[in-house]
C-alpha cells in the first residue's frame, strides 16, 4: 500500500503517531489545531470529536489505560487549552501516559516578553499552564525543533512513572513545509540494581518466615494484568491477605477470601484492622497518601516491619509513613525476580490470621440501614452479578464512587475500575466510559455516576448515540451532593450548598439524545428493572433514586486511628453500638 505523502509538519506528526501504532485521536476542533486534524484522515488515524475538550481528554485517558500507548488528545488554543486541563491533571496524578496536542497562534503572534496580556487571538501561555501537571512541555518554534521534540515527548510519556506530555503547536510550525519521516527514539529503561534487589528480597523473605500477621498493600502501580498475574503466582506460595488503594482495586479478585477491600478514608474497617495489627506489611506501587493512612500516621502499621517497592524515588524519599526497607525498582522486574526466590512457608502458617479476619467480617458489617429502603450495597452487588466478566466500570466522584469500589466484584484483567483518584474530578465518568467503549469494543462498559457528577459532562451522551456505543449508565440519584453534604453536616450541621437538590428528569434527557432509559424509584422492583437494564441490547440509562439519608460509612475522620473508624468508634476511640435502623 502506498504511503501518503508528507507535505507539511502536521502531516509528519500524524505519520509518526500512526507509525507508533495509533489508529485514532480524540479532539474538540478549532482553528489553530485544524492542520493536525486535516492530516489524520490521510494517514489512517480516525478522529473522534467529543462535545467538550474535557470529554476528549477523558476519552484519551481511557485510550491509554486500554491500549498501553499514550492517549492522544488534540484541542485548539485558548479555551481549548484551559478546558482540557482537568483530564490532564487526572492523567498526571494517576500516572496515565498521554500526548496533549494544543493549537497555538503563529510564532510571530506569540506574546513572548512583550508587556501585554495577550498578543494573538485565543492565545494563552500553554507551557506555563501545563508545567505543574505534565512530565514535560514543548513549544517548538521551528520544524527542526518539532522533529526533535515529538519523539522525546513520546518517550517521556511512557518511561519511568507514566504521565502526560504537552506539545504546543504554533500554526506557522504546523503548516511549514516538511517531507521527512520523524524517527522514534527508545524510551529510557532503568536497569534494576541486582545487588539491591537480592538484598531486599533476602530481608523480605526472612521477615515472611517469621510473620504471623502479614499484609500486602497493592496500589495503582500494581493495576496491570501482568502484575496481577505475577502476584497471584507468588500468593500460591505465600497466601498473605491483600488490601488495596482505591486505584489498586481488582489486583486481587474482590471475591478472594484474602481480599480485604480498600483501606483508608472511605474504605474497609477490616482492612484498617489488619493494617493496625499486622506484623509485616509489603507495599507495592502505592503512594500511601493521607486518604489511605489517615491523619494519625503512627497508627498505620505500628507493629509491622514495612517493606516498600516503588518506581518513583520521590515517593520513597518523601514517604509519609516510616519504612524498614525500600527498593527503587520497576514492579515487573521485582515480581519476576521474586518468583525465582519465592517465600518458603508452610501451607497452614496463616490459618489463625485468616480466622481473625473472618471474625472482623462478622463484627463490622457495612452500616446501610434497612429503614432507608433500597441500599447502596444491594444495588452495586446486584449489578455486579448481572454484568459479565469482561466489564469495565467507570465512575464519577462522590458517594457512588466509593460504594462501587467497595461492593462491585473487580478482578484484573477483565473486570477493571476506571475512576479519578488523585485529582478527584467530577465529570470523569461518562467521557471515560466512551473512551473505554471505543478502545475495548469487546468489553461491556458500565458507567456509575452520581446525579451531580453526571451533569458535569452530560453533553457527551450525544457521542454514545452517534457511535452507537454499548454503554450502560446508572445515575445514582440521592438528590444531594452527598459526600460533601455528609462532610458539611458532620462538621457544621448544615449542608446549604449540597443538600436537597432537585434533579432533572434524566430519563427524558437520555431519550432526547436517542438513548433508551428506565427509572427506578426507592419503592420500585429493582430486581426486575435491573434485569431489564442489564439485558438491553445497546446503550441504556437507568435513573436510580436512593434515599438521601444513605451516607458513605464507615469513614476515617481526622484524628481517628485507622482501626477506629466512625461510626463503629467515637472520636475517643470508644466502641459504639449500631442499630440497623
Amino acid at each position: 500500500m502506498t504511503q501518503p505523502t508528507i507535505n507539511v509538519a502536521a502531516d509528519a506528526v500524524i505519520a509518526f503517531l500512526a507509525q507508533q501504532g495509533h489508529t485514532s485521536l480524540h479532539n474538540f476542533p478549532g482553528g489553530t489545531i485544524a492542520p493536525l486534524l486535516d492530516a489524520c484522515g490521510r494517514f489512517g488515524v480516525k478522529v473522534y470529536t467529543s462535545k467538550n475538550e474535557q470529554g476528549a481528554g477523558y476519552a484519551a485517558f481511557a485510550q491509554a489505560k486500554i491500549s498501553g500507548l499514550p492517549g492522544l488528545v488534540a484541542v485548539t488554543s485558548g479555551p481549548g487549552v484551559t478546558n482540557v486541563l482537568t483530564p490532564v491533571c487526572d492523567a498526571y496524578y494517576d500516572s496515565v501516559p498521554m500526548l496533549v496536542f494544543t493549537g497555538q497562534v503563529g510564532v510571530g503572534d506569540l506574546r513572548g516578553d512583550k508587556p501585554v496580556r495577550q498578543y494573538g487571538f485565543q492565545e494563552v501561555d500553554t507551557p506555563a499552564l501545563m508545567a505543574s501537571i505534565t512530565k514535560a512541555q514543548f513549544q517548538p518554534h521551528t520544524v527542526e525543533e518539532l522533529v526533535d521534540a515529538l519523539p522525546k515527548a513520546w518517550a517521556i510519556a511512557v518511561e519511568g512513572r507514566p504521565g502526560p506530555v504537552s506539545i504546543d503547536l504554533p500554526m506557522s510550525v504546523q503548516r511549514s513545509a516538511y517531507s521527512q519521516v520523524i524517527s522514534p527514539i527508545k524510551a529510557a529503561v532503568q536497569s534494576p540494581d541486582s545487588d539491591a534487589c537480592y538484598q531486599f528480597l533476602d530481608e523480605l523473605n526472612t521477615a515472611i518466615k517469621h510473620a504471623t500477621k502479614p499484609l500486602i498493600i497493592c496500589g495503582n502501580g500494581m493495576a496491570t494484568a501482568s502484575r496481577s498475574q505475577q502476584l497471584a503466582r507468588i500468593r500460591q506460595q505465600w497466601r498473605a491477605p491483600i488490601s488495596h488503594s482505591l486505584l489498586g482495586v481488582g489486583v486481587a479478585d474482590s471475591a478472594d477470601s484474602g481480599t480485604l477491600g480498600y483501606h483508608g478514608h472511605t474504605g474497609s474497617q477490616i482492612s484498617g484492622n489488619a493494617i493496625a495489627d499486622a506484623d509485616l506489611i509489603l507495599v507495592l506501587g502505592s503512594r500511601l497518601d493521607i486518604r489511605q493512612t489517615g491523619t494519625l500516621r503512627e497508627t498505620f502499621g505500628p507493629h509491622a516491619k514495612i517493606f516498600r517497592v516503588d518506581f518513583d524515588e520521590g515517593e520513597l524519599s518523601c514517604s509519609k509513613i516510616r519504612h524498614d526497607a525500600v527498593l527503587l525498582c520497576d514492579l515487573d522486574n521485582f515480581l519476576a525476580l521474586w518468583q525465582t526466590q519465592p517465600p518458603m512457608v508452610s501451607e497452614n502458617h496463616l490459618d489463625s490470621w485468616y480466622q481473625q479476619i473472618e471474625a472482623w467480617r462478622e463484627q463490622y458489617p457495612w452500616p446501610y440501614p434497612h429503614a432507608y429502603g433500597l441500599r447502596p450495597n444491594t444495588v452495586v452487588e446486584r449489578l455486579s452479578d448481572l454484568f459479565p466478566a469482561n466489564t469495565i466500570v467507570t465512575t464519577g466522584v462522590g458517594a457512588h464512587q466509593h460504594w462501587v469500589a467497595r461492593h462491585f466484584r473487580f478482578a484484573l484483567p477483565n473486570r477493571r475500575l476506571f475512576t479519578s483518584a488523585g485529582h478527584g474530578a467530577m465529570g470523569f465518568d461518562l467521557p471515560t466510559a466512551i473512551g473505554a467503549a471505543i478502545h475495548a469494543p469487546d468489553s461491556c462498559v458500565l458507567c456509575f455516576v452520581g446525579d451531580g457528577s453526571f451533569q458535569m459532562n452530560i453533553q457527551e451522551l450525544a457521542m454514545i448515540r452517534e457511535l452507537n456505543l454499548n454503554i450502560k449508565i446508572v445515575v445514582v440519584d440521592n438528590h444531594r451532593l452527598a459526600l460533601v453534604s455528609q462532610f458539611q453536616l458532620m462538621n457544621w450541621d448544615t449542608d446549604t450548598a449540597c443538600g436537597h437538590k432537585q434533579s432533572p428528569d434524566f430519563v427524558t434527557i437520555a431519550k432526547g439524545y436517542g438513548i433508551d432509559a428506565l427509572h427506578c424509584g426507592n419503592g420500585d422492583d429493582f430486581d426486575d428493572i435491573s434485569q431489564q437494564f442489564a439485558n438491553h441490547n445497546g446503550p441504556m440509562l437507568l435513573h436510580l433514586e436512593l434515599d438521601e439519608r444513605h451516607d458513605v460509612l464507615p469513614m476515617l475522620l481526622g484524628g481517628q486511628a485507622i482501626n477506629k473508624m466512625w461510626p463503629f468508634y467515637d472520636m475517643q476511640g470508644q466502641a459504639r453500638e449500631l442499630s440497623d435502623d
